[in-house]
């Protein structure tokens, strides 16, 4: 009976000893015994998107005159930011408050802005936000989509209205309408308001000192 066991113990031994050797030898070449290199997997091929093209768009980064296009006045940033610059560009949209349905709450509208591109289709995440062009109650100049456009004001990323952008806005200046009207930022109208009551003031007041000579 114990020489049965025995057997059997070496025998088991034995087994265990051969199926170690394949996974346990080796080979100067690196090849595990018992495998096949014909019968290897192909290499992993992985399709990947081409990357985005780095070249700039055929769009001159300012006129000999100074006046900036979208591309421009963001790729010398450095040089425009805090600035004021003037831009050329077409008319994308131009934002209109939601109308607010009846007996319904709806969140308070944005302050006026509209968009501008290097050309007609541009893509509205690429655009340039032209902001703070409208004073409370004032009427809209008359503008249309797809027109080009020469604006003026302030290169920034943050607006006094709460408006920014990493890329870069325009704290609106100036710009003439359909109808040859010039419209001015509503800060630039309280600025020149408050010259001209100056002007007022200062003519007065040698009107006064005039009028105590001659007393």
């Amino acid at each position: 009976m114990v020489c049965k066991i025995g057997s059997r113990a070496r025998l088991l031994a034995g087994l265990a000893l051969l199926a170690c050797l394949p996974a346990c030898g080796g080979s100067s070449s690196g090849a595990s015994l018992g495998v096949d290199p014909t019968n290897a997997l192909p290499p992993i091929k992985v399709d990947l998107p081409p990357p985005p093209p780095f070249t700039p768009p055929d769009v001159p980064i300012k006129t000999p005159e100074g006046v900036y296009s979208i591309y421009g006045v963001r790729k010398e940033k450095a040089k425009t930011l805090g600035q004021d610059v003037k831009v050329n560009g077409y008319l994308l949209e131009v934002y209109q408050c939601p109308v607010c349905p009846k007996k319904q709450v709806c969140k308070a509208c944005d302050q006026p802005h509209f968009f501008l591109g290097d050309k007609p289709d541009t893509k509205k995440e690429k655009a340039l936000m032209v902001v703070d062009y409208l004073g409370q109650k004032q009427k809209p100049p008359a503008l249309t989509v797809g027109k080009q456009y020469l604006v003026a004001g302030t290169f920034n990323i943050n607006s006094p209205t709460g408006f920014g952008n990493s890329d870069g806005l325009l704290v609106f200046g100036k710009m003439t309408d359909d109808k040859g009207v010039e419209l001015i930022s509503p800060s630039a109208k309280l600025e020149q308001k408050a010259l001209n009551g100056e002007a007022i003031e200062a003519e007065l007041q040698k009107k006064r000192e005039a009028a105590k000579m001659k007393k």
